[in-house]
């Protein structure tokens, strides 16, 4: 169940396909309601964005316990270090962009005067008072933060093609082995 030396435990692998799901799925969300003009429909796509982006907030926030709970599995055997090293630093900036991201998408609602929502129900009402300059300057903090995350995940991507396709050493049979059969058939 827990991470190990060797292998990512199912909460963790779990979490990871939950968590990429998510993400791709909001970001769909999110390109969808951007060039909306105002009203009714991009609200309510908006409040559906802002629902799963608490539970993005959520799931992060079990995968970081998860991560920190257990072992992280060591670097597949021939590994460059500088590899290894790249790896851990983007996993770790993943991390703070995804966190960065939904926490700035948070701040741009409540500056505007929105209560946080998830799926109706309120869960953190709005502290502030309507700040527009702010608003725009977590607006920007949410938008640009999102390319930033685009773009290490295609990275992240090209770097598990990379273990998969060319130095098939198994890097992705640790996070989701049924993949890795598929990849390489």
């Amino acid at each position: 169940m827990k991470n190990t030396r060797h292998a990512y435990g199912w909460p963790a692998k779990t979490l990871h396909w939950v968590l990429a799901a998510a993400l791709v799925g909001q970001s769909v969300l999110g390109l969808v309601f951007a060039d909306m003009p105002r009203g009714d429909d991009k609200n309510e796509l908006i409040r559906l964005h802002m629902s799963f982006g608490m539970l993005i907030l959520a799931f992060m926030l079990l995968r970081l316990g998860v991560r920190l709970s257990g072992d992280t599995p060591k670097v597949v055997e021939g590994t460059p270090p500088v590899i290894a090293k790249l790896a851990a630093a983007a996993h770790v900036l993943l991390y703070g962009l995804i966190f960065l991201v939904v926490l700035a998408g948070m701040f741009t609602l409540l500056t505007v005067g929105w209560d946080i929502t998830v799926f109706g129900m309120t869960v953190i009402p709005t502290p502030f008072a309507r700040d527009m300059d702010l608003h725009h300057l977590f607006e920007e903090i949410h938008v640009y933060g999102w390319y930033v995350l685009a773009t290490l995940v295609g990275l992240h991507l090209v770097g598990v093609l990379y273990h998969t396709l060319i130095l098939k050493d198994g890097t992705l049979a640790r996070m989701g082995p049924e993949i890795t059969s598929v990849l390489n058939e």
